[in-house]
């Protein structure tokens, strides 16, 4: 009857031991994958409002410098400015982390791993935004009676794929879409 007793007390002692193992190694798991996500929306916010911009305003992806050692360029500036102003799916179907047009690299402080973010575009849908300033593209529609009629604003769309990830393990990812019109 000890004998039971005891090893009855041991697979309790065992189970206990296991779940808080468990419990530390999730808890682990969703602080890396929200350090990630963060770093994902992050990345998606500059990606959209300052390197498309800076693109669309005529800036070369090259030409942009580099933000401290955080932008890596990827893909050629053509290639990039094909993607920014080519109607229809610019990219191939794969992954940002496969074929990212640039790469963020966040640096953090010991213990924190980097973060690498790999951004693309992945289509286009063409609007009548200049590509140099804010002012529409084409001229008015001459009206006798009232004057010039200017055209609607329609924005440039761009649908992106954001993916972040620890540059030391790749187990927790964020990837993120979003449409950026511009």
């Amino acid at each position: 009857m000890a004998l039971i007793l005891g090893l009855i007390g041991m697979l309790m002692m065992a189970s206990l031991l296991y779940m808080a193992g468990t419990g530390i190694w999730t808890g682990g798991s969703k602080k890396r994958y929200q350090t990630a996500l963060e770093a994902a929306y992050g990345g998606m916010n500059f990606f959209a409002k300052e390197i498309i911009q800076n693109g669309m305003g005529g800036t070369a992806l090259s030409a942009m410098g580099t933000y401290n050692g955080i932008l890596t360029q990827v893909i050629s500036d053509a290639n990039f400015i094909k993607k920014l102003t080519t109607s229809g799916n610019v990219n191939d179907g794969v992954y940002p982390a496969n074929n990212p047009d640039a790469t963020l690299t966040l640096a953090f402080t010991a213990p924190t791993p980097n973060i690498i973010v790999n951004t693309a575009i992945l289509s286009t849908s063409p609007g009548n935004s200049g590509t140099s300033s804010n002012v529409l593209v084409g001229g008015g529609v001459v009206n006798n009676a009232s004057g010039t009629v200017t055209p609607p604003h329609i924005p440039y769309l761009f649908q992106t794929d954001i993916q972040g990830q620890s540059a030391l393990s790749s187990r927790e990812k964020a990837r993120l879409s979003g449409i950026y019109a511009y």
